[in-house]
């Protein structure tokens, strides 16, 4: 299901080195952009965090759960405008620039099964009141998980992850390995992050 577009990649100081192929950015390690878009809400005085379940049809890590909304920043692309229409693309959520909030950017350099994975992320948040998704083809359903569940998971290590369905409200328990690998690190920073922000009245 993953076209194989063209995408800059970048030296360590992001200077843009040239264009080629997703397949070779990824099969070759070379450093490249990517979005992150973490949706947060606000229901019974607690934070909530959405997640998204890749689709089953995906080339890289299908049925895996993952941040709400993530892509690869086109070329000549600003990681805003991009993180605002890969969000639109994969959940239908419109974003309003102006509650978007930039997290930080963020390096992740991981070894997978089938790839090389050297990504500069753009990671932005984005606080919404009683989200309503409709989702693209690239995702199966979301899920949402409170903020508490959430920190405790990453900070203690804990195995078992509390979701909620999105349209039966059913509590169910997900398993570490069920989600998409990121650095402890950069999920410590937006943990900090959202634990700042002030909920939406």
């Amino acid at each position: 299901m993953n076209k194989d577009e063209m995408l800059s990649f970048y030296d360590d100081e992001l200077n843009e080195l040239g264009i080629t192929l997703r397949s070779e950015i990824h099969s070759k390690g070379f450093l490249h952009k990517v979005v992150h878009c973490w949706i947060i809400a606000e229901e019974c005085n607690e934070k909530w965090i959405y997640f998204q379940q890749r689709s089953y049809d995906k080339k890289d890590f299908p049925g895996l759960y993952d941040i709400a909304a993530a892509g690869h920043v086109d070329v000549g692309e600003e990681a805003e405008v991009a993180v605002i229409r890969e969000t639109k693309e994969e959940i239908g959520i419109e974003i309003d620039s102006k509650k978007l909030r930039f997290v930080g950017s963020i390096r992740e350099k991981m070894y997978l099964d089938n790839f090389d994975n050297n990504e500069i992320c753009e990671v932005y948040l984005y606080p919404m009141e009683n989200p309503k998704f409709e989702l693209g083809h690239e995702v199966e359903k979301m899920v949402k998980i409170s903020f508490g569940e959430f920190k405790k998971w990453i900070i203690e290590g804990s195995e078992n992850i509390v979701a909620f369905s999105m349209d039966s409200k059913a509590k169910f328990i997900l398993k570490s390995e069920e989600f998409c690998a990121h650095k402890k690190e950069y999920l410590e920073l937006v943990i900090d992050f959202m634990g700042k922000m002030k909920l939406i009245k």
